[in-house]
């Protein structure tokens, strides 16, 4: 991201209209892919939207199908379907800086978001997680700790990632102190140390090298410092 997607920088976004949004608007984003959007985080989703007037859901537009099904879903939990706002797929030039024009990023425990992640984080988009047990349910929780956020980012269980949005959103304040935090971290933050994370990568294959030529058992590498 830091040498290939600087845009974010130096460029100017679209603005919040031309999206589809007002400035009063609390934007909660998830960008995932539907199939990673199980029924109880849609479900929680509802109950933040339901308890908070000013916020909208922004979701990716995979389908019609789907786009429709799930502002039928919204209807049946209570809440209105103009609520909401699906767009296709941005042009990569102006991708991240119209997702950046969110105030959080709803990750999606089941399955979270990888690449998707890293972009959002990029664009300076604050992320919520929850990590689960398994490698696909801990990559976002990973990300959020490499730009500085797990203090206040990552939830314990599904009530407390609600209870954690919901925080954020009706405290204005903190909620763009963090997001103005990342914005500012993202030339320095471990994420996106592409150099610090190659020399890592090289010490930790010349270590299992070691081991293995040494004849001694596997074991797991730790690399610390720069």
């Amino acid at each position: 991201h830091k040498q290939s997607r600087r845009e974010v920088l130096t460029e100017k976004a679209p603005s919040r209209q031309s999206l589809g949004f007002s400035e009063d608007d609390i934007i909660l984003a998830s960008f995932n892919q539907l199939y990673k959007i199980e029924p109880a985080v849609f479900g929680a989703w509802m109950q933040i939207l339901k308890k908070v007037p000013k916020a909208r859901l922004w979701l990716l537009n995979f389908s019609k199908a789907a786009s429709k099904y799930l502002r039928l879903f919204a209807v049946e939990a209570g809440v209105a379907a103009d609520r909401l706002v699906f767009h296709d797929k941005f042009p990569k030039e102006t991708e991240l800086l119209a997702k950046g024009h969110a105030d959080l990023f709803l990750d999606t425990p089941l399955f979270n978001a990888h690449t998707t992640g890293g972009d959002v984080l990029w664009a300076g988009l604050p992320l919520v997680t929850l990590p689960g047990e398994n490698f696909a349910q801990r990559v976002a929780s990973g990300l959020v700790h490499a730009v500085e956020l797990s203090k206040v980012m990552i939830a314990r269980n599904l009530d407390d990632y609600i209870l954690l949005v919901l925080a954020l959103c009706r405290q204005e304040t903190a909620r763009k102190e963090i997001k103005k935090g990342l914005q500012a971290r993202r030339e320095t933050a471990p994420l996106f140390d592409t150099q610090t994370l190659t020399r890592h990568v090289e010490v930790t294959m010349k270590m299992m090298w070691e081991v293995y030529a040494a004849g001694l058992k596997p074991r797991h590498p730790f690399v610390f410092g720069s």
